[in-house]
């Protein structure tokens, strides 16, 4: 029998945190360990259920929600042993917090604007080691301007998928190299070759290998 996955919920709508638990309680390889409204109430669930996977509203409500939350991914003590994943749900999606998200290499962002099934989408294949960002999401990113030059103005993610693509990886294997989706993988390139004003795959590999990313 396929081991269940144990998720908590960090969310303080309360109808959308009701939806979120019927949801979960109908997949049968997810386990719901409990729901928190507010920072105490999810530093008390986090440290006393252990998740393996946490659903993070970024804003609860209150002065700098989104900075409170983000200190539950950032300050995660070590002597609760690995952290959880996290998958960000959020109905204010702003481009610094997705940025960092990608850079903090969290697993999944979904807005609360998008169709619920997104969510479960971005559940399922968390579950399955992979990371999840929503159209929404990476659209919200390719509309940013760019800042900086050159490889300067990639993410880290970014960065990754433009030295697969210099390794002559296709879609497929960066996927399964860098654990996401190949539809993640694909907005990921349109958005370095926006950036660096590329316009095909020989060009993103060429680019990689003339600034030494590729050895």
């Amino acid at each position: 029998m396929t081991e269940t996955m144990r998720v908590a919920i960090v969310e303080d709508d309360a109808m959308l945190r009701s939806l979120m638990e019927r949801a979960l309680a109908r997949e049968t390889d997810l386990t719901l360990v409990g729901a928190a409204e507010t920072l105490a109430e999810a530093e008390s669930l986090l440290a006393t259920t252990q998740p393996e996977l946490v659903l993070l509203d970024l804003r609860l409500g209150r002065g700098d929600g989104a900075a409170n939350t983000w200190e539950l991914v950032e300050q995660w003590p070590a002597e609760r042993g690995p952290a959880p994943r996290w998958i960000v749900v959020t109905g204010q999606p702003e481009a610094a917090h997705l940025r960092k998200a990608l850079d903090l290499g969290l697993d999944g962002y979904v807005t609360k604007t998008e169709p619920f099934e997104m969510l479960l989408a971005a559940v399922r294949e968390v579950r399955e080691g992979r990371q999840y960002y929503s159209v929404g999401a990476l659209k919200l990113l390719m509309e940013q301007p760019a800042a900086g030059e050159g490889l300067d103005q990639l993410t880290a993610r970014e960065r990754d998928i433009l030295r697969a693509a210099g390794e002559g990886l296709s879609v497929r294997q960066t996927a399964t190299r860098l654990s996401v989706s190949e539809s993640t993988v694909k907005t990921h390139r349109q958005s370095v070759m926006r950036k660096l004003d590329l316009h095909d795959s020989v060009a993103l590999a060429r680019y990689a290998l003339n600034t030494g990313l590729v050895a």
